[in-house]
């Protein structure tokens, strides 16, 4: 097991404990809920993992589609299953490590992880354990914030989202979350890419950042200004010089057990981004 990414669970804890009951609305706002029912409708699932539930916004989507299947969210965060408790039903919901996931070897055929890899040390430690619970013929859902920036552009980007959200880790590029699961046995099916445009005062709040690290972000954003990139993912928006919000990237990404086709899979197997 790779060190250093128990302090970063720890800002974690701290950070989602403070903000728990506002975070309810902006993660259900920003889940894209219609397009997570899209992947998961064709699915087969009897037992459903939903890492890092935080308020439990996708579980309560795969409840919703999996009438009668097992639904479990875990998250380190006390508080924010105390608030998921108040806002789902149909789940169940345990404190746990999403490096350290508590349940056996394969006991789930759908494991989803939506807007959490960013926010883990080490992330591959996370898709290793969702392969290692995951049954055979089952699918893996990762949704992400993904960036097209790299070098000084890339680290300052990434500092300047730590000032906001202290539990912030690293954005990835979307090839990187695909390796990753590569290295761990799962294949790529599909992949859509959303963009959405977020006000920068939504983004700061939606971080629980506060006066001074609002003023902060802001001075740090106009001294980096529009940064161009090499691919799809997540820069700044800038109007009549002013940076306004930001235009999120995400990539939505299911794969499956390297090798196995269930009866019924639509994926094409290519790997294929799809633009959505």
């Amino acid at each position: 097991m790779a060190d250093g990414y128990r302090e970063q669970v720890s800002r974690n804890q701290v950070r989602f404990g403070a903000i728990a009951q506002s975070y309810a609305g902006g993660q259900a706002r920003r889940l894209q809920a219609d397009l997570l029912a899209e992947l998961i409708r064709s699915l087969d699932f009897e037992r459903a993992l939903d890492m890092a539930t935080g308020t439990g916004a996708a579980a309560a989507v795969v409840a919703k589609a999996g009438a009668g299947a097992t639904i479990v969210g875990v998250d380190s965060s006390i508080d924010m299953l105390r608030q998921a408790r108040a806002e789902v039903s149909g789940v169940r919901l345990v404190v746990g490590l999403a490096e350290e996931l508590p349940f056996a070897d394969g006991a789930f055929d759908l494991v989803l992880c939506t807007r959490a890899l960013h926010q883990v040390e080490h992330p591959g430690l996370v898709v290793a354990e969702m392969a290692r619970v995951l049954g055979p013929f089952g699918h893996v859902i990762v949704a992400d914030n993904v960036t097209g920036l790299s070098g000084a552009a890339h680290e300052e980007f990434e500092r300047i989202q730590r000032v906001r959200d202290p539990g912030h880790a690293t954005t990835l590029r979307e090839n990187q979350i695909v390796e990753l699961l590569r290295g761990n046995g799962l294949d790529m099916v599909e992949c859509r890419r959303t963009t959405s445009f977020r006000p920068l005062d939504q983004w700061l709040d939606d971080g629980g950042a506060g006066p001074a690290e609002a003023a902060e972000v802001r001075r740090r954003f106009a001294a980096l200004g529009r940064v161009d990139d090499d691919g799809f993912g997540t820069n700044v928006v800038v109007e009549d010089g002013e940076i306004t919000g930001l235009r999120q990237a995400m990539s939505w990404i299911r794969a499956r057990r390297s090798g196995q086709i269930p009866h019924g899979d639509t994926g094409s197997g290519t790997g294929t981004p799809t633009p959505s």
